[in-house]
């Protein structure tokens, strides 16, 4: 009897263990698109630009590093006066030269921005942040 009442505390405690731990990794989940990629880092495939998103929907929530010759050019969404629309976990919508853009997460190392009307379509890979350090190491366009 004792037995049986310590196997079913062992069973019992390992249960609430184990629902606790799940419990523990679904809250630690992102919910928005600037959520799941604040502070990540992403190029183009010919490296001539550095994309940062920040998870701050009514403040620079992309910012852009522009590659030149030994020197580069920082836009951010007011710089460029995109407008901000909408999120879900992986899409994200803003207004900008007069077209609807979508950004969409594919997988954790490529987003796809695209027109909402179709075409225009380009990627972005994850990288690290040693690239925009070397980027930054030059000084800004004069032009």
């Amino acid at each position: 009897m004792k037995k049986s009442f310590f196997n079913f505390s062992i069973l019992t405690l390992l249960f609430f263990l184990v629902i606790s731990c799940s419990n523990k990794e679904k809250s630690g989940e992102c919910s928005t698109f600037l959520e799941c990629l604040d502070g990540t880092y992403w190029t183009t495939n010919d490296n001539q630009s550095i994309w940062t998103f920040n998870d701050k929907e009514n403040g620079e929530y992309l910012e852009v590093y522009i590659s030149g010759d030994n020197c580069y050019t920082y836009e951010n969404n007011f710089i460029v006066n995109a407008q901000f629309k909408y999120q879900t976990k992986i899409n994200l919508s803003e207004d900008f030269g007069g077209s609807n853009w979508i950004y969409s997460i594919v997988n954790d190392s490529v987003i796809e921005k695209s027109k909402s009307t179709g075409g225009n379509t380009s990627y972005f890979y994850k990288t690290d942040k040693s690239y925009l350090d070397e980027l930054l190491e030059f000084d800004e366009c004069n032009y």
